[in-house]
């Protein structure tokens, strides 16, 4: 991993108020401190797989990792405990902290996440739901990993996994989430005929699908959102 995605992920660890993770050895605040610290003393160096790195700035980075080592371990025995032998119960708690379990034999299931990148741009991609779906991003423009976007862009809708966008300035920090929306298949028939809604994946929180009336149209409700954001992700565009 590059220093930019340890950065990426110690600021997705969010252990803080977990009702199963009750003690760490550091908390999400000092880990992010420590990540900001890096990322400050690092700057445009953050994606490069090799960067060379000062004496103080290797200090700090493998301070950084060595935390999120800590907590990792404190995180898997308080999830194995609470779990006592029950794998989704485990997977469940790890996953909500900002941790992926290791595999068991299973095929790579593919998260949200940043890949890589030209200069200027980022490039991210999301589980696929099935067919008929779009997937709608946003991303805006923050001063700080772990800080919100306090203005966001226009809802990017899109019938694939993957987006790409450039013309960003290299060194800028940007937040990044999506929802996605599952289309109906409306009735061909009589109008009393009820339309067919694709079901919702109960493990996907980031999942909605059009509400349909009783005549088989779609029918939304005004100031209610259709949209069930994911948590944002943060990437130092190169």
């Amino acid at each position: 991993m590059t220093v930019s995605e340890i950065i990426g992920f110690a600021v997705g660890i969010k252990t803080t108020g977990d009702v199963d993770i009750i003690t760490v050895t550091y908390t999400d605040i000092e880990i992010q401190a420590m990540a900001n610290k890096v990322l400050a003393e690092v700057g445009n160096r953050r994606n490069d797989p090799h960067p060379a790195l000062t004496k103080q700035e290797q200090q700090d980075f493998d301070t950084l990792c060595r935390a999120i080592v800590a907590v990792k371990g404190d995180v898997e025995q308080q999830a194995n405990k609470k779990a006592n032998g029950n794998r989704t119960i485990f997977e469940t708690i790890v996953r909500r902290v900002g941790f992926l379990p290791k595999g068991i034999g299973k095929k790579h299931q593919r998260v949200f996440e940043s890949k890589t990148s030209e200069k200027g741009s980022f490039h991210v991609g999301v589980p696929s739901e099935g067919r008929n779906c779009t997937y709608v991003f946003q991303y805006g423009i923050t001063p700080t990993v772990g800080v919100m976007p306090l203005t966001w862009s226009d809802f990017i809708p899109i019938p694939t996994t993957e987006l790409i966008v450039n013309g960003l300035q290299s060194g800028t920090i940007v937040g990044v989430n999506y929802a996605v929306v599952m289309h109906p298949t409306l009735s061909k028939k009589a109008i009393t005929e009820p339309a067919q809604v694709n079901p919702v994946s109960a493990k996907s929180k980031v999942v909605s699908s059009l509400p349909i009336n009783k005549f088989g149209k779609i029918s939304i409700t005004h100031n209610v959102s259709l949209l069930n954001f994911s948590d944002v992700i943060y990437i130092i565009i190169p």
